[in-house]
């Protein structure tokens, strides 16, 4: 047995119920196990999901012919944060570009997080950049301003129910390569009646317009929002 990279491994996790989904390297989900239990609440997922993997996880690795290393964590739940911020920045007539952008967002993301007790963002989306008082599309070029005011909005999940999601996980050397909120997917999507894990592979791979996501890899081609995501690593 050996790992195979063009599987992608999904848990989506919701009020009773653990479904594992593995998508091929053709976006087809060819193999997918469930669990259901009947005693939810946040204290007591992460003994399930420790309950899933003990009874699981050897058979699903036979069956797949790969060892499960990594996984993207879908939240179905209603546990999570929706907050608005804006911001205005005096820029004395700098020129805004992308790289511009990219500070002004990790300033604004900071400030959140700075007070948020203890939520984790896990979606951050831009709802509109004005420069001068002019909404602005956000691949503008190069351009000088008096003024700039970013209009954001984050999704976030409690720190705590992250850690503890990632234990139990740890427990059988299965690390999270990305988490994302049901809720946000299916908003996002708006008339797409496509399966959860279809929604977040396309999320994942392809991007939205708006949003920024957090990312480790890096490519040759990278377009105004693949840069950014290298700020938040």
């Amino acid at each position: 047995m050996s790992e195979n990279f063009n599987n992608k491994y999904f848990i989506v996790l919701n009020k009773g119920k653990i479904i594992f989904s593995c998508l091929d390297n053709k976006k087809k989900i060819f193999f997918t196990q469930r669990y259901n239990f009947t005693n939810y609440d946040l204290n007591n997922l992460s003994k399930e999901i420790e309950n899933f993997f003990k009874d699981k996880l050897i058979k699903m690795e036979k069956d797949l012919n790969d060892f499960i290393r990594k996984v993207i964590i879908i939240m179905d739940l209603d546990d999570h944060l929706s907050a608005e911020l804006s911001m205005k920045f005096n820029m004395g007539s700098e020129t805004i570009n992308d790289q511009k952008i990219n500070e002004l967002l990790t300033s604004l993301k900071y400030q959140f997080s700075k007070y948020s007790n203890d939520q984790k963002v896990i979606h951050m989306i831009i709802n509109k950049l004005l420069i001068n008082g002019k909404e602005k599309d956000l691949y503008f070029t190069d351009e000088k301003s008096q003024n700039l005011i970013l209009e954001v909005k984050f999704e976030c999940l409690k720190q705590q129910t992250i850690n503890m999601i990632k234990k139990s996980l740890s427990m059988y050397q299965i690390s999270i390569e990305n988490i994302l909120i049901a809720n946000h997917l299916r908003q996002s999507a708006q008339h797409e009646l496509n399966d959860i894990v279809f929604l977040a592979d396309k999320l994942i791979s392809i991007g939205n317009k708006n949003e920024v996501l957090w990312a480790n890899q890096k490519s040759s081609n990278q377009g105004f929002f693949e840069k950014f995501f290298n700020f938040f690593d």
